[in-house]
């Protein structure tokens, strides 16, 4: 029990930056399969970072999706923040009962 204990804990600590990145570019290929990996360094991309402890927001834009092709994806992206950190939420507020969970079944012995 005190190893499900530690692994929640470990949980919340890594539970500090949310990302989020909306990217449209080319698909790595590994011989003759395609890998689900994005060609990061080709793409074009919305990158935004949630720090959760401190609340702080950066985000960053490529020009294609403020007056170019992509600005259509503007609103797909905040939606996905919005939707991101909301599971970020939930996920916390799940581990925090499997906390309680585990430490009140650790103590009930």
């Amino acid at each position: 029990m005190e190893d499900l204990l530690d692994k929640i804990k470990n949980s919340l600590n890594n539970l500090v930056t949310l990302e989020i990145v909306t990217a449209v570019g080319g698909i790595k290929k590994e011989g003759e399969k395609v890998a689900p990996n994005l060609d990061y360094q080709n793409a074009q991309m919305i990158l935004t970072k949630i720090d959760l402890l401190q609340g702080d927001i950066t985000t960053v834009v490529n020009e294609a999706f403020v007056t170019g092709p992509y600005s259509a994806l503007r609103d797909y992206h905040e939606a996905k923040v919005k939707e991101g950190y909301e599971i970020v939420q939930k996920n916390i507020a799940t581990l925090e009962q499997l906390a309680k969970l585990a430490k009140s079944e650790l103590f009930s012995k």
